[in-house]
């Protein structure tokens, strides 16, 4: 769950001794064709991907592929192709296999480039990894992989498997479940909304709008200098931590999970103790 800590700082591949062993190594580069696109979607799988968003920027990739295996670099592509106005950029590996390792052999890209920030980005992430910037919206599918967020403008929307995002200074904030993973949002703009928490955990904390929570499971949610009402519809077994809240706090119904409040502005509304 924490190998996001050491992409961030080395952008490494998934796994760092996939990074130390690059027995045939190529170069992987696309121009983007972004004439008419109105969004671009990134399927990165079990790859690695860095996106700066800049004003201006033309849209481009660069990196490399890196394999045990001369058949295995071959297999190694990165793809454009428009889908009505949208364009998918696809980081993949051909073949049967999924995955960076199979067997005693490995393959994987390590990509990074650049977009115009108008235009908003999508990710499908495997169990790679992916660190967007800059960019006017970004919506994230995550399997087990981790995604970092930075400088979303507008919305940030995400749903996340048994993977981790770590996101700072967003716009606005949707997500739509959580299973096992952590949600990690720090500065948001506009208000928050998430849809439900499994086993996972979240961490929210200086916000601008409200917050509204649909459900959550077994996993912890923690919420800190909320800057609006923060409203959870149902608690199951999971704990539910609210600090320094400038509006009302309305808890709807629990289970056998526990509620702990601070620094609430306004009325604090839970279930009666069964």
């Amino acid at each position: 769950m924490r190998k996001l800590i050491l992409f961030t700082l080395l952008l490494l591949p998934a796994a760092a001794m996939a990074e130390q062993k690059c027995e045939h190594s190529q170069a992987r580069n696309l121009q983007l064709d972004l004439a008419g696109v109105k969004a671009v979607v990134f399927d990165v799988g079990p790859h690695d991907l860095r996106i700066d968003a800049a004003k201006g920027a033309k849209g481009s990739l660069q990196g490399r592929a890196c394999a045990s295996d001369a058949e295995g670099l071959a297999r190694l592509t990165l793809t454009q192709q428009k889908s009505g106005d949208k364009l998918v950029v696809s980081l993949r590996r051909e073949g049967e296999r999924s995955g960076i390792f199979f067997g005693n052999h490995y393959a994987y890209l390590n990509i990074s480039g650049s977009v115009p920030d108008n235009i908003p980005v999508q990710l499908k992430v495997g169990s790679g990894d992916a660190i967007i910037s800059g960019a006017a919206s970004l919506s994230a599918d995550v399997g087990s992989g981790d995604v970092q967020a930075r400088r979303i403008r507008g919305q940030f929307t995400a749903a996340v498997g048994s993977g981790d995002i770590d996101a700072v200074d967003i716009g606005a904030l949707h997500v739509l479940s959580v299973g096992s993973g952590d949600v990690t949002v720090k500065q948001v703009r506009g208000t928050s909304k998430i849809g439900s928490i499994g086993s996972g955990d979240l961490a929210l904390g200086n916000t601008q709008g409200r917050l509204d929570i649909g459900s959550i499971g077994s996993g912890d949610a923690e919420v800190r200098d909320i800057g609006g009402s923060v409203a959870v519809d149902s608690i199951g077994s999971g704990d539910f931590a609210a600090e320094g809240v400038r509006g009302d706090l309305v808890v709807r119904s629990t289970g056998s999970g526990s509620v702990h409040h601070s620094g609430v502005t306004g009325r604090v509304d839970l279930p009666a103790k069964r």
